[in-house]
């Protein structure tokens, strides 16, 4: 599957299918677009009343209607993760896929949207968000680069292997799949669940202690998740610290990483830090292992 492209004045919609962000958030998402020379779409009534999320289900589903099936966009950009996401596909599954591709870009719990849209619609995705007041200005030009095919790959060096299976010189051609660590275990035994049979799954999170972080790693593999997946690939947990303020997160990572028989590795800045690299997923990769890990992304 090909990325598609943005260019100058195209037209790219905003919607908020989980939480929502702020007035101030909103504002600067639409100044960092139209710096760009992109228009874009934002419904009046993007915001509503509802216990978890930015509008009530049936309202954040219009929206995300309306931005997949226009003709005239080119891209929906999820304004926030946070929740709400899954509720949308058992309506989002009653939907035809339309004729062509969008660039559809979201991160955390954009993943229930990210994995629906990879495995039943074909669709590739970009993992990462356009947020100016969160990710660093290196994070969002990567961004930039990324939408606007101002790049013929996308390469991530000095992967840290977590195993001796990822030590050992090999290339893996593939896609990668994934995201979120606990909207993949929440993918379990629904029509969206991950299918990662042949591919590289990513996964990170945030704000999750090391045990939880485990719990859900070995219910994925239990669950034969990773049973035949070409690689695993971490990217940033962040924020998972104990009561004490130690973290066990990265200890964690390795056992698990030991007990693979599949290659695992971890890359910096794909997560929910400050430093937030995009990553398309569905799209050709080369993974390089041995001791200098390498991931190329094929966007041409």
């Amino acid at each position: 599957m090909k990325l598609p492209v943005l260019h100058p004045h195209d037209t790219v919609e905003i919607i908020a299918p989980a939480s929502r962000c702020s007035d101030q958030q909103l504002i600067e998402l639409k100044n960092l677009l139209s710096a760009w020379q992109l228009n874009y779409i934002v419904a009046d009534d993007i915001f509503g009343k509802d216990l978890f999320c930015a509008n009530t289900d049936p309202m954040r589903f219009k929206h995300l209607k309306q931005a997949l099936q226009n003709p005239d966009s080119k891209a929906v950009i999820c304004a926030r993760g946070g929740y709400g996401s899954m509720r949308l596909i058992p309506e989002l599954a009653k939907l035809p896929p339309p004729a062509s591709p969008k660039l559809f870009i979201g991160m955390s719990d954009i993943t229930a949207l990210h994995l629906y849209l990879l495995q039943q619609w074909q669709w590739p995705v970009i993992h990462g968000a356009v947020a100016p007041d969160r990710f660093s200005l290196e994070s969002i030009a990567a961004l930039k680069t990324l939408l606007f095919g101002e790049t013929k790959q996308v390469e991530f060096d000095e992967l840290l292997p977590l195993n001796s299976a990822a030590e050992k010189d090999g290339l893996i051609k593939a896609s990668i799949t994934g995201g979120n660590l606990c909207m993949v275990q929440a993918s379990m035994a629904t029509p969206w669940q991950l299918d990662g049979r042949s591919k590289i799954i990513l996964l990170e999170e945030v704000g999750e202690r090391a045990y939880r972080v485990d719990r859900m790693l070995e219910h994925l593999r239990q669950a034969n998740i990773f049973k035949d997946a070409a690689a695993i690939l971490f990217g940033d947990f962040l924020k998972g610290n104990e009561p004490n303020g130690s973290s066990l997160i990265q200890p964690t990572l390795s056992r698990f990483a030991e007990s693979c028989h599949i290659p695992v590795m971890q890359v910096a800045g794909i997560g929910h830090g400050e430093v937030n690299f995009p990553i398309p997923l569905g799209t050709p990769v080369q993974l390089r292992l041995g001791k200098k890990i390498k991931l190329i992304c094929d966007l041409s």
